[in-house]
């Protein structure tokens, strides 16, 4: 039994036990895969496979880290009346780098394991 017939089968009898509708012995629909875009101008087809694992992680990086730091500067300007907190660019600038190292990090090993 291939694994595609065993997570039917598993859906089907969780759709029965939870008191499903007339569902229950229906195909279960699937998405299609990775989404492709054509590029235009080359007419090659791009996919998440195609742009490697590295792209992957600075996109992870660069968002975790705006995200981050944004959150970071707004927060500490906010609470800036307080004697312990000194500066909000600078601390919303250490945010953004650790964050977006570790995004960085953690997203080329994600997309590694998936590409692998």
């Amino acid at each position: 039994m291939s694994n595609d017939d065993e997570f039917d089968r598993l859906l089907r009898e969780v759709d029965a036990s939870l008191g499903g509708g007339s569902t229950a012995g229906a195909p279960v629909s699937r998405s299609p895969g990775p989404v492709s875009r054509t590029r235009a101008s080359e007419g090659q087809v791009v996919t998440a496979e195609s742009r490697g694992p590295m792209a992957s992680g600075l996109r992870t990086g660069v968002l975790s880290g705006l995200a981050c730091g944004a959150g970071v500067t707004v927060l500490t300007a906010i609470f800036a009346w307080l004697p312990f907190i000194d500066n909000p660019i600078s601390s919303g600038m250490g945010a953004f780098v650790g964050a977006f190292l570790t995004g960085t990090v953690l997203g080329v090993r994600r997309a590694g394991r998936r590409n692998a």
